[in-house]
């Protein structure tokens, strides 16, 4: 029992060590495509995306386009059935190493590029498709190498965000749904392990959207319970747009030109709103660093959401994680200076920026219990600032427990006419 435990613990280390060196490697290519396809040398794409001249910007998204176009329609006739890890955990039957693999670098390549999705998928799917490769020779059960795969797709998210707690709750709600003494375990040591793995080789635990502490008052409250009501309305409303979409058949020969043509229309878009490019972490840092006009953010918020729809319509992948966060953030901050203008209450735009992207990121990617850690420790506060975070949260549930209430009897009284 004891040495089965050990051993345990080592393919867990080495999953956590796969994890994170995949998240390693996969942000310095990040930053490579990122200067070959827009030419700066200093800086960061998130703060230099707007001085790009437009046409290169929209020069990258058109050959972006015709990557994905052309990668996915390829891996769809030469490759096995791309699967979600959720697909792989419940059924592996289908599940090629080297198809994921090249999905995830098709992601990473596209969003890299300037497509405006997340690219938190890429690692996720690229730490699998090694964690497999390796742990198919280790003579483990299924159960246990499900468990192992889920666990490396979470910790290469944790790893890129130097979010280990987010992940842990990110690992049992959302990718096992299943909360168990071993699965805890499993989660808390790869996710700490991939995390510590980025820090080693960096020299430093990076905190992405760094800002001043937050503090909160009665007033906040309040407001973030307010805020939590309105906007998951407009959450669950994007969520169901995403969840409906039209499912374009890979094979087809009109796939490549309808990717093109959704990143040619993305492209042009990018022109006037260069913050829609990249996964949302450039839209982000603009609303939290600058101080954009109403009109612009109403309009930007607008073109990302248009940008991200035509993405996934058309067939081509990408993560939600960050593009929700920029749209969440968006909304919040509006409503925030709406509720400046006309009431004069005292509220900070940050937090307020923080409560939206919280609240967006728990419902499109259904981590209601992860999304207001994630959003704590991606920008380096105390867990006080939980507490406006959990309120709108639990606001907008109970809100949209009461909405399905009301919207129940209506949906019968239409069947039975």
């Amino acid at each position: 029992m004891k040495q089965h435990f050990l051993l345990w613990t080592c393919y867990l280390f080495l999953t956590g060590i796969t994890a994170g060196l995949v998240a390693f490697c996969l942000t310095g290519a990040i930053h490579l495509i990122q200067t070959l396809s827009f030419g700066f040398s200093q800086g960061s794409f998130s703060t230099m995306i707007a001085s790009i001249p437009p046409y290169r910007r929209a020069i990258s998204l058109v050959l972006a386009g015709l990557l994905a176009g052309v990668g996915w329609h390829w891996l769809a006739k030469k490759g096995k059935v791309i699967q979600s890890i959720q697909q792989t955990l419940h059924d592996n039957t289908l599940f090629s190493p080297w198809t994921q693999f090249w999905h995830g670098w098709l992601q990473l390549t596209t969003v890299s590029m300037g497509a405006p999705v997340g690219r938190e998928g890429a690692s996720r799917e690229v730490a699998v498709a090694m964690t497999s490769l390796w742990s198919q020779k280790c003579n483990l059960s299924k159960k246990d190498q499900k468990l192992l795969l889920a666990c490396a797709s979470g910790a290469a998210l944790g790893a890129v965000y130097n979010a280990p707690l987010a992940t842990i709750i990110f690992i049992l709600e959302v990718i096992l749904d299943r909360w168990s003494l071993n699965n805890a375990y499993a989660a808390c040591l790869t996710s700490y392990v991939a995390v510590e793995t980025v820090a080693l080789l960096q020299g430093k635990h990076e905190v992405q959207y760094l800002m001043p502490q937050q503090g909160w008052t009665l007033t906040s409250l309040l407001w973030a319970a307010l805020a939590g009501l309105i906007l998951a309305l407009m959450a669950h409303a994007y969520k169901h747009l995403l969840e409906h979409l039209p499912k374009p058949d890979a094979k087809s020969q009109w796939f490549i030109p309808k990717v093109f043509l959704a990143f040619s229309i993305i492209a042009g878009l990018s022109i006037f709103f260069p913050e829609i490019l990249g996964n949302g972490k450039a839209g982000l840092l603009f609303f939290l660093h600058e101080e954009p006009h109403p009109s612009y953010i109403s309009w930007l918020l607008v073109a990302k959401a248009v940008a991200i729809y035509l993405v996934f319509a058309s067939g081509a992948k990408g993560g939600k994680i960050a593009p929700s966060m920029m749209l969440g953030g968006a909304s919040s901050l509006l409503l925030a200076s709406i509720s400046q203008h006309f009431f004069s209450l005292p509220l900070s735009t940050t937090l307020a920026i923080m409560i939206g992207a919280s609240l967006f990121l728990g419902i499109i990617n259904k981590m209601p219990l992860a999304a207001p850690l994630f959003l704590v420790e991606i920008t380096g506060q105390s867990l006080l600032t939980l507490i406006p975070l959990a309120i709108a949260s639990l606001a907008a549930h109970i809100g949209y427990h009461y909405c399905q209430i009301l919207i129940k009897p209506l949906k019968s009284f239409k069947t039975f006419r």
